[in-house]
């Protein structure tokens, strides 16, 4: 018997029996029968691919995704390899996986998670969105505060997985109404922080990417306290924040006898002098203006009022526009140089002598008499506050927090620059700023230009106070006021132009924005933003410059 090529060589029955029998045995547990024709081996299973579930997904951060591995094996089986395999995020600074596929996402961005095992590796996408922003949230709500207090409003983002983000620094803030309160937005100061102007009540709105909210501000004024009334109308026993009214010391509305015979005397000086400064028959006086925006249109109107005038001297006078739309208060406190607080401008004095008078030829040395009306357009959004009452508890005034002060001290400095560059400079007349109710914004804003004449009647009275102590005393505010020794021309109020809006004062001067019946009847003197005046504003403001300089005794120089 043969099996496979191996024979029974003794050839009995029996005994092919008996090796059949252990032949097959044999075979089966070697396999060696396969060999010959008893059947194939089986190939070991092998992993084929891996396959990451779910293939594409996507969450909102923070969030969790759990990922499942699939295997597919050379036999066409498949499996679960979940845990098994080696897990990996492509960038752990978005999203992160445990061993058993579990990823966490931190952050908003894309990444590849892997899972590999046996040199396969199988891969999907995570797409992580950040949290939308739902709402703002501002506090504190409807708080109360008294004029000239401040309140710090802030604002929290609140995201779609309630987390919340402090944007105090990043909103943009709004009240609505400036006159009442003021706020600081982005890019100044301190955004956030309120103030009172007023009585009454403003909404306070914090804006962010598109989402806003808002909440109630009232404010309050103490009785007795902050009632606005023309400085010219104050009589002794009314005051302003314990503040004494009057255009000069003493609630006065004349200059003392000391002031008034200096102020004749500088008038007397005034005379034609030639380009070099010198008396001549044939020179001329110059009457020069200084000041920003609003200037520039009103004393445009009252240029044109002289030149149609005869009671004007229009044989030696020259009236000249100096005035500049932007020129702030600090540019012309820089006699020479660029100003530090607007370098862009220029110098004013350079810009006067070489774009002003040069074309009319004439020079700096010609100056003798200038009129001054500024402002700074934003004090609040510059930091600065409005005066506040010395006797209430917490008050403090001074020229570095507050803008009375401070444009009195931008006055003073003006005078010495002016006075600097204008050598033969004998007179200065001012004008604080006219009636800002109306304003739509917080440029020139209530009660600022009302405490403007403040500023002007500190520092005449720093002035005359300086000189009646022999010159030697100077106010720390206004600064060396001396024009015995030529520090500074003498100084005086121009017309007094503000007036409490459609209220009439003593002379019947109003400020009208449309309002109806008397005294306004409709009229309208500002433009649509409520602070700059319109043509009609600008005859109003030209006619009051026209009766001063036409009637005063400092001014013989203005008529023939």
């Amino acid at each position: 018997m043969t099996i496979c090529g191996v024979s029974d060589k003794k050839g009995g029955v029996a005994g092919r029996v008996r090796f059949s029998v252990w032949l097959l045995s044999l075979g089966a547990a070697t396999g060696w029968l396969t060999g010959c024709g008893g059947g194939q081996a089986s190939e070991p299973v092998t992993l084929v691919s891996i396959t990451v579930t779910p293939a594409n997904a996507s969450l909102q951060a923070p969030a969790s995704q759990q990922f499942t591995a699939t295997g597919a094996f050379s036999d066409a089986s498949t499996k679960d390899i979940t845990k098994s395999v080696s897990w990996t995020s492509s960038d752990t600074s978005k999203a992160t996986i445990q061993n058993s596929g579990l990823a966490t996402v931190v952050a908003a961005g894309s990444v590849t998670i892997a899972a590999a095992s046996d040199g396969k590796t199988g891969t999907a996408t995570l797409a992580i969105t950040a949290p939308t922003l739902t709402s703002v949230d501002v506090s504190p709500l409807n708080p109360t505060i008294a004029a000239n207090g401040t309140q710090q409003f802030f604002a929290n983002a609140r995201y779609s997985d309630n987390s919340l983000q402090d944007v105090t620094q990043n909103a943009t803030w709004t009240s609505s109404d400036p006159n009442v309160a003021t706020v600081q937005s982005t890019g100044q100061q301190n955004p956030g922080l309120a103030m009172g102007v007023a009585a009454g009540t403003a909404t306070i709105t914090a804006a962010f990417n598109g989402t806003s909210s808002s909440t109630s501000l009232t404010v309050t004024i103490p009785a007795g306290n902050g009632t606005k009334i023309p400085l010219m109308d104050m009589t002794p026993s009314e005051n302003y924040l314990t503040f004494q009214g009057g255009l000069y010391e003493n609630s006065s509305g004349t200059a003392s006898p000391d002031h008034d015979r200096a102020g004749l005397a500088a008038a007397a000086t005034i005379q034609p002098l030639d380009i070099n400064g010198n008396p001549s028959a044939s020179g001329k006086i110059v009457f020069v203006a200084v000041g920003r925006s609003t200037t520039v249109d009103e004393f445009a109107a009252f240029m044109n009022q002289a030149a149609a005038n005869s009671g004007v001297n229009h044989a030696t006078l020259v009236i000249a526009n100096g005035a500049l739309s932007g020129a702030m208060p600090c540019v012309w406190t820089v006699a020479s140089g660029l100003p530090p607080c607007d370098p862009s401008l220029g110098n004013q004095y350079d810009r006067v002598r070489d774009s002003v008078l040069a074309p009319l030829g004439l020079t700096e040395k010609q100056i003798q008499a200038a009129w001054i009306e500024e402002y700074n357009a934003d004090p609040a959004g510059d930091g600065f506050q409005s005066l506040c009452d010395p006797t209430v508890a917490g008050c403090s005034n001074s020229a570095s927090q507050t803008e009375a002060l401070r444009y009195e001290q931008q006055l003073g400095g003006a005078l010495r620059a002016a006075k600097t560059r204008w050598p033969n400079l004998q007179q200065a007349f001012h004008s604080s700023r006219i009636y800002g109710g109306y304003a739509t914004t917080n440029h020139s804003s209530e009660p600022y230009p009302y405490e403007y004449g403040f500023s002007v009647k500190w520092l005449i009275q720093a002035q005359i106070l300086q000189i009646r102590g022999g010159g030697t005393s100077i106010d720390p505010t206004a600064g060396d006021l001396n024009y015995q020794v030529g520090a500074v021309p003498w100084t005086a109020w121009g017309p007094y132009t503000w007036a409490n809006g459609d209220t009439p004062r003593s002379d019947g001067l109003v400020w009208c924005n449309g309002q109806a019946g008397s005294p306004c009847n409709g009229e309208v003197d500002f433009q649509t933003d409520g602070t700059h005046p319109n043509p009609q504003g600008d005859t109003k403001v030209a006619n009051l410059l026209m009766n001063f300089f036409l009637n005063s005794p400092y001014t013989p120089w203005f008529r023939p």
